[in-house]
C-alpha cells in the first residue's frame, strides 16, 4: 500500500474521530419544573457549599422552610473538563428560575466504553529484529446527577 495514502488516511481519520468524540461527549442539562399539592418542606439540616454565591446543598438540606421549584437533571461526559464546570452550570441553571439554592439529591457514573491507543515499531538489521510497542486503555465515563432547585419561605 502507498505511504502517502497511509498518511492521507491517517490525517482523515484522526480529526474525523476526535470531532465524533467532541460532538458526542456534550453536556446536557435540563430543568423540570415542580408541581405539589402540598410544596412547602421544612429540612433537617445537612453539608452546604457556596458555589458562585448560591447555597449547594448535599447530604441533607436547609434547616428553613422551603418550596421547590423544579428537577435539574444532567448528563456529561465523566472527564476532569467536563466536571469541572457541573456546580457552575447547575447553579447558572438554578438563577434562570430565580433559585435561592440547590440541593444535590443524586449522582452516578457509569463506563460507557473504552478508548484504546497503541503503537509499535520494529528494525531490523540483517538477522536480528527488536521491537518496541505500548498501548493504553482509558475507560470512558458518563456522569449522570440530579438537583433540586429551591426558593426559601422566611
Amino acid at each position: 500500500m502507498n505511504s502517502k495514502y497511509i498518511l492521507c488516511a491517517k490525517m482523515f481519520i484522526f480529526p474525523a474521530v476526535f470531532l465524533l468524540l467532541l460532538v458526542a461527549g456534550c453536556a446536557h442539562t435540563d430543568y423540570k419544573p415542580f408541581e405539589a399539592k402540598d410544596n412547602v418542606f421544612e429540612g433537617k439540616g445537612g453539608t452546604k457549599e457556596i458555589v458562585d454565591e448560591m447555597e449547594f446543598w448535599e447530604n441533607g438540606e436547609p434547616p428553613r422552610k422551603f418550596k421547590i421549584l423544579g428537577i435539574i437533571e444532567d448528563q456529561r461526559p465523566g472527564g476532569l473538563i467536563p466536571m469541572s464546570s457541573l456546580r457552575s452550570d447547575i447553579v447558572e441553571k438554578a438563577r434562570e428560575v430565580d433559585g435561592d439554592a440547590v440541593i444535590q439529591i443524586g449522582s452516578q457514573s457509569h463506563i460507557t466504553g473504552f478508548y484504546n491507543s497503541g503503537s509499535a515499531s520494529a528494525y531490523s538489521y540483517g538477522r536480528s529484529t527488536t521491537a518496541y510497542g505500548s498501548s493504553t486503555t482509558i475507560p470512558v465515563r458518563r456522569n449522570f446527577a440530579k438537583f433540586i432547585v429551591i426558593k426559601y419561605l422566611d
